[in-house]
């Protein structure tokens, strides 16, 4: 049977305007998938022709949104209505069972009459939570079999945008199939469709309504014990058919669970900000906004502290009498110390956030101290081993941790939107501090230097100071957050796990009344067990095999299963998540390269700027990448995730080949260098963008998870390119003579690089689902 038909069928009747309208999302995609044969065959002009094909996704995208919220609030409303009537029904039975209730009801009759009527209640009531079950259920499926569709027959589907909710499904037989589709809810649904996929409420009602057919049965077997009364045979039947019920709420809440594990709602900006991980449960979201307040800072002060040095770094080599091509190392010592500390980090905050963020305050405070010392003292060594200690003040994988596992569902998006802004601001502030220093007169202070380059160091030695105080006074450390699965559990038996990917649901009981335990007598149990432990073949006397032997095979094909299952899900996601990574890599590695190298060409013929002038330049630079990333995030409801990293590679390319002239072409110099800054930032958000969309769902929790996986690639990046930059100085040389060779080396090596990744690109690009 067609879904469509299935759906009608099963649809409760008084509630069939409030489930989700698969025919029209059905006759949306066919008018979406015509207008699209339409334009590849060019039935009409082109700009008519493109305007009914982009008309007719916007008509879908519209009527998605409304079907989803449709189904949202529906459900909002119903299963409020639910537990006011359980409460209701649990009041009235607990009335019943009280010892003055019995005095006022003598007779048989009257008790049974009473009796029977609770009965009735809680079978009404039962049935109303199955049917609840089953709508979230088949309303899930249909959102996926819509979305399936859609993606089927229409070329892209829409991209999600930063600030609105994207819905991801999976196939339920392909667990490395996955389609995203853009929305243009608002990301604060992500957490109403979330309720409705773990249905707490509805579980909580469910466990009420088991506990109240136990307690009714007892107390009809009290009373018929007694002799004090005697139901009809029409309420023992309907006594009975209690148990019944049981059984098709527990295989409608199963289905419900399953059917939701398939649908995922997303707040894309948390994506964008690295953060792969599922929220966590209420209870467990106890950040606090100083704490928030803190990472942010802690992000934002290292980053303005890596990029405060580039203005200045060519006069400090001066100074200290190395060449200028030892600014890529200067710059490399710190990204090879934050490789290690991220990674130590990381295991760190498994036991304390606090703790990391003062370690990475102190380290940051010695480096800047040093960095004046290395000035004084005309020292590379301390100048490397300062960049080294800065490194390792590189507390971002805390920072973007701390808000992934202590911020609620409702308040993500936005503190992953401070996140991301707080470290664009940081790259930003960095290089202008070098504006309002390069008037500052040398001078001694206690015998130390104290002028426009030292002043870097002593500016951020303060803030740092700052900040450790700070962080001991406010920031309170969060308990330890308990791995998914493992929260504390109680003896008791309740409701099923019902998703895995939750926290706060993995502490949800079994059932009272399990299918299996309704399915067999207390003899039949008995006798069961006695058998197996009776035989020792494996065989009872009919032949057939024993339940704990049953029970074996079924274990070790399951396992079987589960391996199959993985391998298909490697086969399916690593190579696009490799591909990902490596464009993480190179887009770290290419706009580290051109930012440390435009000091060493604007203070050279022909340019001559000064250090300030250069911080200037860098810093309007990073500052206009703001409006850049809300472009691509506009952009990204139009075109494909890889259709845009592959673009801007392909851009990276261009602009590397005009920087290989910058040494002789102003045009060429500041043109090159906006262009690939500008491709680089495209590359980095659509990149991590596409990345969350094919990386198995396995590698987004735990330590060494996907932000991990982005952070590292970045930052062995931002190594390689500072290597690349000092490699490439000490074979050609930094003097006004040797600087167009230098230029030609370092950007057409980029431009291969970017090259050969264009090509890996191209070979899985049929395995990049965005």
């Amino acid at each position: 049977m067609r879904f469509g038909r299935s759906l009608a069928s099963q649809a409760h009747p008084g509630w069939r305007q409030h489930y989700l309208d698969y025919d029209a999302l059905k006759q949306s995609i066919k008018d979406c998938a015509e207008a699209q044969r339409a334009a590849a065959q060019q039935q009409g002009p082109p700009l008519s022709v493109r305007a009914l094909l982009e008309d007719s996704q916007a008509k879908f995208q519209s009527q998605l949104d409304a079907e989803v919220l449709k189904v949202v609030r529906f459900y909002q409303q119903h299963s409020a209505q639910l537990l006011e009537e359980v409460d209701r029904a649990s009041e009235g039975l607990r009335q019943l069972l009280r010892p003055d209730q019995q005095e006022q009801l003598p007779r048989s009759a009257d008790k049974a009459a009473a009796l029977e009527g609770s009965v009735e209640q809680l079978e009404e009531l039962m049935l109303e939570t199955t049917q609840l079950l089953q709508y979230v259920s088949l309303n899930m499926t249909a959102i996926r079999k819509a979305l399936k569709k859609y993606a089927k027959n229409v070329v892209a589907t829409n991209q999600p945008v930063s600030g609105f909710l994207a819905l991801e499904i999976e196939h339920p037989n392909d667990p490395g199939w996955r389609v995203l589709q853009g929305t243009f809810l608002p990301a604060a649904v992500a957490q109403d469709l979330h309720d409705m996929q773990e249905h707490e409420d509805v579980l909580g009602a469910m466990a009420r309504l088991q506990q109240l057919v136990g307690e009714t049965e007892d107390y009809r077997r009290r009373l018929t014990a007694s002799a004090s009364m005697r139901m009809t045979s029409g309420g023992e039947r309907q006594l009975g058919a209690l148990a019944d019920h049981v059984v098709e709420m527990v295989a409608a809440q199963q289905d419900a669970a399953r059917d939701s594990a398939l649908v995922h709602a997303v707040p894309w900006l948390e994506r964008a900000a690295g953060m792969f991980e599922p929220a966590p449960a209420d209870e467990f979201a106890v950040a606090t906004v100083a704490g928030l307040v803190l990472n942010n800072l802690s992000t934002l002060l290292f980053l303005a502290n890596y990029t405060a040095v580039l203005p200045p770094t060519d006069a400090l080599c001066v100074r200290i009498g190395v060449s200028s091509s030892y600014t890529g190392l200067i710059m490399a010592a710190s990204d090879l110390a934050a490789v290690v500390a991220s990674l130590g980090i990381s295991f760190w905050t498994q036991h304390s956030f606090k703790q990391p963020l003062l370690f990475a305050s102190l380290s940051c405070l010695a480096g800047n101290l040093l960095f004046v010392a290395a000035y004084q003292w005309r020292s590379l060594s301390a100048l490397l081993i300062a960049r080294l200690l800065n490194g390792l003040g590189s507390a971002r994988t805390a920072n973007r941790r701390y808000t992934a596992d202590y911020v609620s569902r409702s308040r993500r998006t936005a503190a992953s939107a401070a996140f991301v802004g707080a470290s664009n601001l940081g790259m930003a502030l960095g290089p202008l501090l070098s504006l309002p220093l390069a008037y500052l007169p040398d001078r001694q202070v206690a015998g130390l230097s104290v002028n426009s380059i030292t002043a870097v160091g002593w500016i951020m030695a303060l803030l740092w100071v700052l900040f450790f105080a700070a962080t001991l006074i406010w920031f309170p450390d969060p308990p330890k957050r308990l791995p998914i699965g493992l929260a504390p559990q109680d003896d008791s038996m309740s409701l099923p796990a019902h998703n895995t990917s939750s926290s706060k649901s993995s502490q949800l009981k079994q059932p009272l009344l399990t299918a299996a335990a309704l399915s067999r007598s207390p003899n039949e149990a008995e006798t069961g067990e006695l058998a197996a432990h009776a035989e020792g073949d494996g065989l009872a006397s009919d032949g057939a095999l024993l339940p704990h032997v049953l029970a074996a095979k079924q274990q070790q094909q399951q396992q079987q299963a589960r391996g199959a299952a993985t391998a298909a899900v490697w086969q399916a996601t690593v190579p696009a998540t490799l591909a990902c990574t490596l464009a993480l890599f190179i887009q770290k590695m290419v706009q580290q390269g051109l930012l440390d190298s435009i000091p060493l060409f604007a203070q050279r013929q022909p340019y001559s700027w000064r250090s300030s002038q250069v911080g200037l330049f860098i810093g309007l630079l990073c500052a206009a990448m703001v409006p850049v990333n809300l472009s691509v995030g506009a952009a990204s409801s139009r075109v494909s995730d890889r259709s845009m990293v592959v673009g801007s590679l392909a851009m990276c390319v261009v602009a590397q080949l005009a920087l290989t002239r910058s040494a002789a072409s102003a045009v060429a110099f500041l043109g090159g260098a906006a262009l690939l800054l500008t491709a680089s930032v495209v590359l980095e958000g659509t990149a991590t963008a596409l990345m969350s969309k094919v990386i198995w769902s396995g590698f987004a929790t735990g330590v060494l998870n996907a932000g991990l996986l982005s952070t590292e690639a970045g930052t062995l990046g931002r190594l390689a390119g500072n290597a690349l930059l000092w490699g490439v100085g000490r074979a050609t040389g930094l003097d006004d003579g040797q600087l167009p060779r230098f230029a030609w080396l370092l950007f057409a090596t980029l431009a291969a690089l970017s090259a050969m990744l264009l090509v890996h690109l191209a070979c899985v690009y049929g395995r990049l689902k965005g």
